[in-house]
């Protein structure tokens, strides 16, 4: 017997019907009807941060068909469990924040942002009034008892987890017990404080710092750069690891285009693309994975070390228990 078209349409579906449902059960992030969810930390004003963005976005979902929605999160532990829960499949972190949703939220590393120059690294910064009397990391900790120290939030890397490392764990001491009050925001406030006088020294990076004196001309006079870290790999885009092969693809082929002159490419649309990566301090991306966490994983161990060291708590046992598990992993990360 012959089936009519229209039959044997209705019958493949029948068939396939369980096998799409299973397919969605079994991955949470599939891409729902409403497309795309792309976390953005609130480094600035949400306004601003989506502004930024909502250009790349918006040619993002042109180019998959797709609508790539700005979801903005006022802390790094928003973005990842919102990653977590698949209300975002892909999100620009800070490499700590990337380890978070790598061993958490199923993420994983695919890009990597390069600065105006092309390069894939990047400095934390601590910043004081040009007014002050605060010249250096040494002055900083002499008057230490009478600052008011602005920290990142816990998951920023250069806000927190660098300056954290490099200037209070390999000194031994913790921030809370120096200073006269220590209050954690984000970047901007960051630098607004320090150029406010509310307060007197803060962590920054030089990305956004470079940002924030641009659109903030008048206060760009206010605030000088009292240290600089070592390099720091630059931030990741991570998506869910369990995206469709096929759409991670066309986003790579995207985001790995955008900026770059290419076959085809009309020149007032690179110039375009150009234009609005330089708003966000950025040259474009190039691709990346899990690897680039190394350095921060083996500095947050460190400072895990450090504390467990320091614990009079800990019982003796326990603690060369966890410090042989911490010089495992070390070593393993350092042997990759």
């Amino acid at each position: 017997m012959v089936v009519p078209g229209a039959m044997r349409k209705i019958i493949a579906f029948v068939v396939s019907f369980p096998l799409i449902c299973a397919a969605m059960s079994a991955a949470p992030s599939a891409v729902s009807a409403e497309g795309l969810g792309f976390g953005l930390l609130s480094v600035a004003s949400a306004e601003a941060v989506t502004g930024y963005w909502r250009p790349l976005l918006d040619a993002l979902g042109d180019r998959l068909g797709l609508k790539v929605e700005p979801r903005m999160y006022d802390d790094y532990a928003g973005v990842i469990w919102a990653m977590k829960s698949g209300e975002v499949q892909i999100a620009m972190l800070g490499n700590k924040s990337a380890i978070e949703a790598v061993d958490r939220a199923g993420g994983e590393v695919a890009f990597q942002a390069e600065d105006l120059g092309g390069q894939t690294q990047y400095f934390s910064h601590l910043i004081a009034g040009s007014g002050s009397q605060l010249s250096s990391v040494e002055d900083v900790f002499s008057k230490a008892c009478e600052l008011t120290f602005g920290d990142g939030d816990i998951n920023s890397t250069s806000g927190h987890v660098i300056p954290g490392y490099y200037l209070f764990t390999t000194r031994g001491v913790d921030p809370r017990e120096i200073f006269k009050r220590v209050v954690q925001n984000n970047h901007e406030n960051n630098f607004l404080g320090v150029a406010e006088g509310r307060i007197d020294v803060a962590t920054s990076n030089n990305v956004e710092l470079e940002r924030y004196l641009a659109s903030h001309p008048n206060r760009s006079k206010e605030v000088k750069i009292i240290w600089t870290s070592p390099a720091i790999p630059s931030d990741p885009i991570v998506w869910r690891a369990d995206l469709p092969g096929e759409l991670k693809a066309r986003i790579k082929d995207f985001l790995l285009d955008y900026g770059r002159p290419s076959p085809g490419k009309p020149p007032a649309r690179l110039a375009k693309e150009k234009e609005i990566l330089a708003r966000m301090a950025r040259a474009g991306f190039r691709e990346s994975d899990n690897r680039q966490l190394a350095p921060i994983r083996i500095i947050e161990l460190s400072r895990q070390r450090s504390h467990i060291l320091t614990n009079d708590a800990i019982d003796p046992e326990e603690r060369l228990r966890r410090l042989d598990d911490i010089d495992e992993k070390m070593q393993a990360l350092e042997n990759r």
